[in-house]
């Protein structure tokens, strides 16, 4: 998988318009995730990416640490479910 078939799968799956609200996605998911992870698991995950990917991973800066103790980033209002909705990783 190379980087534009990432973004497109991010794209579709997730309801996005273009390529460069995926490209965003994504920054930020793996922003939080080096900021969550240990250094080593991260480098781990690094190597074992193609390379297309591994050059996108290290160039996303992790974010602050106590970016994620701030709850009024997470969630902003009510998010009512939607009759048969399943719940996935974002709902629930």
């Amino acid at each position: 998988m190379d980087r534009k078939e990432l973004l497109t799968m991010v794209r579709d799956k997730a309801g996005l318009q273009s390529l460069q609200q995926a490209d965003k996605a994504v920054r930020a998911i793996v922003g939080v995730l080096k900021t969550m992870l240990s250094h080593d698991v991260a480098e781990e995950i690094e190597e074992s990416l193609p390379q297309d990917l591994r050059e996108g991973w290290r160039v996303v800066e992790p974010f602050p640490a106590d970016i994620l103790e701030r709850e009024d980033i997470y969630f902003e209002g009510v998010v009512e479910e939607e009759p048969g909705q399943h719940p996935t990783i974002t709902h629930g």
